[in-house]
């Protein structure tokens, strides 16, 4: 069978545009939030519902061809290269139950979308600090929310998922019907099934007391130990996180952060108590920049602040039980004003609270205290050196972890089996093993 007569067959299948590199919206349709990275299929299906997602994944299956799927391409770690691209963005739609406090979305979905349909009723989603990024990819990671500590992992949230397997096969999973397959594709990642389809627990939350207190540099110490003492007294409705920030001296760019190096505390408490509870860290030094308030959680992209815009980077993490004394000195080491630290954002999120349920899924804490978050920028003159300045990182503060990592942060990477447990590393092994034999599905 010709490559041709392949696509001219996939394409009488599918009511959505099958697209060839010859296409010139193929790259438009095929690209990635990390402009870094470049996919290369050798054709993008862009499904126009569920029933092309099917009928893509049935053709790929039947002809032995790799599948890949994207929806907003926020999560795209490394390119694909040949084989199907099944692109969901598409697939957009949000419904609210506000009695039952659901939302139930497509698979394009963007938690901007949901936020403000669900702000409608006051209500709230599990989102994280970009509310750019797709619902289902972030989900399927386990989702690291700025109310996790609160209400837990999003992927715990879950409450049903709709997804077609490689024999083609539509249907609806959930903790009542295939419970395993379920709960594995509740933190899971990619390599199951295509999802094409979620519903999820809604939160009453209309307001939260946030923002990020932002330090000069010469007082990451001071704040950082702080951050340390303070972490451990916060009630579940606290949720916070200590942010190095090194940001380029360029247009848009606040004059008090531009070609330096700043301290931010992300924070954000649901209920009353916020400002209570983050008095210590505005004694902790100087404050450079005070935004923190009551935002609408419509606002809640103010807690990180999260760049919008497509650009190339690449990311690593690792999760730290504890910010002793050693820690303290070794973070500091990498990431503190003496540092010769390339990377705009070394990032450290407090965990705890609601992420440490027995309740968890495939998503789990795994006795971390703290998720540590590295993000270089791949552009002249650093481009070649962040690699290994994220690796520099990682290595340091590996003696102050147990192995793990939340799956969201882990980045590109070919060893996942950090994001979970032993005993779930292996079920998830088996599933694909039992689901996709041949391994068609891109991991």
């Amino acid at each position: 069978m010709t490559i041709q007569l392949e696509f001219i067959t996939l394409q009488d299948l599918v009511r959505g545009e099958v697209l060839d590199p010859r296409d010139p919206r193929y790259a438009e349709e095929a690209s990635a939030f990390n402009t870094a990275v470049a996919h290369r299929p050798d054709v993008v299906v862009a499904a126009a519902d569920a029933a092309d997602v099917v009928a893509a994944v049935r053709w790929a299956s039947l002809n032995s061809v790799k599948l890949a799927v994207q929806a907003t391409g926020h999560g795209a770690e490394r390119g694909i290269a040949g084989g199907v691209l099944v692109s969901t963005k598409r697939l957009r739609s949000v419904s609210v139950d506000p009695a039952a406090r659901t939302a139930t979305v497509g698979a394009g979905a963007r938690w901007r979308e949901v936020i403000d349909a669900a702000a409608e009723h006051g209500l709230a989603p599990l989102n994280g600090s970009s509310s750019d990024v797709g619902v289902v990819g972030y989900t399927l990671g386990g989702g690291l929310p700025v109310l996790g500590r609160t209400y837990g992992f999003a992927a715990d949230s879950v409450l049903s998922l709709d997804i077609v397997t490689l024999d083609g096969d539509a249907r609806t999973v959930s903790p009542a019907h295939e419970p395993e397959l379920f709960g594995l594709l509740c933190g899971g990642g990619q390599g199951l099934a295509v999802v094409t389809g979620m519903t999820f627990r809604l939160y009453p939350v209309a307001l939260v007391h946030g923002g990020a207190l932002v330090f000069e540099g010469r007082h990451a110490e001071a704040v950082l130990r702080a951050f340390a003492a303070w972490a451990p007294t916060l009630t579940d409705a606290a949720n916070a996180a200590l942010r190095f920030l090194r940001a380029p001296d360029a247009p848009g760019v606040p004059p008090e952060l531009a070609g330096r190096l700043t301290v931010h505390v992300a924070f954000a408490h649901v209920g009353r108590g916020g400002e209570r509870a983050l008095a210590p860290l505005r004694a902790a030094a100087p404050v450079l920049l005070d935004l923190v308030a009551d935002l609408p959680y419509t606002e809640v992209d103010r807690v990180y602040s999260d760049p919008d815009q497509p650009m190339p980077f690449l990311t690593g993490g690792a999760g730290l039980v504890d910010l002793d004394d050693r820690t303290i000195r070794a973070v500091l080491a990498l990431a503190g004003p003496d540092a010769e630290c390339l990377l705009p954002l070394v990032d450290i999120r407090l965990l705890g609270g609601a992420m440490a349920s027995d309740d968890a899924r495939t998503a789990s804490a795994h006795g971390l205290a703290y998720a540590m978050h590295a993000v270089g920028v791949l552009a002249p003159p650093v481009a070649d050196a962040v690699p290994g300045a994220i690796a520099e990182v990682l290595a340091g503060v590996a003696p102050f972890g147990n192995g793990h990592c939340p799956r969201n942060f882990l980045g590109d990477r070919s060893d996942l089996r950090p994001a979970w447990s032993a005993e779930v590393a292996d079920r998830l092994a088996a599933a694909r093993e039992e689901l996709d034999p041949a391994c068609l599905f891109a991991r």
